[in-house]
């Protein structure tokens, strides 16, 4: 029997490429803000993210996804935001007001979506494809994963 890990927290571009991805696949390669990541990436992370009871975002990241996905023009950028809209029926959103972390070290490094992210991924796993943070909450003992982690984890499943 299988059973679902509990929560995990993801960054603001990948949840773009979940948005950009559950709403049109072909649409990845076109996406100024996506240009490091592929349609292959997108079902690893699909798949990936199936596995957890919920995917926890904040206010902050949802922000900044908007602003990435409004890179986009015309029909795309408003079926993007509608695809944006339905996600965050199912996301779990978490409060993590700005003056509670603003004193924190992340806050002044990595800026306020980043230090919500950290803040968050004190009680749960982060995805992230910013190496630099990912890098930094390991080091502090948290558990990270980047886009690069998880390709190599769902290549190990695949040989198993």
């Amino acid at each position: 029997m299988h059973t679902k890990l509990r929560s995990i927290v993801v960054d603001s571009n990948l949840l773009l490429l979940l948005a950009v991805g559950l709403w049109n696949p072909r649409a990845i390669s076109t996406h100024k803000r996506l240009g490091n990541v592929t349609f292959g990436d997108f079902e690893i992370l699909r798949q990936f993210l199936s596995s957890f009871d919920s995917v926890v975002t904040s206010a902050h990241v949802l922000t900044e996804v908007s602003n990435l996905a409004g890179g986009a023009s015309g029909e795309s950028r408003a079926a993007i935001f509608r695809q944006l809209a339905s996600l965050t029926k199912v996301l779990d959103e978490r409060v993590v007001a700005a003056s509670a972390i603003a004193d924190d070290l992340e806050f002044h490094v990595f800026g306020l979506t980043d230090a919500v992210l950290s803040h968050l991924c004190s009680e749960m796993l982060l995805l992230t494809q910013d190496g630099r943070l990912a890098s930094h909450r390991q080091r502090k003992g948290f558990d990270v994963l980047t886009l690069r982690d998880v390709r190599a984890l769902q290549g190990q499943a695949g040989h198993a």
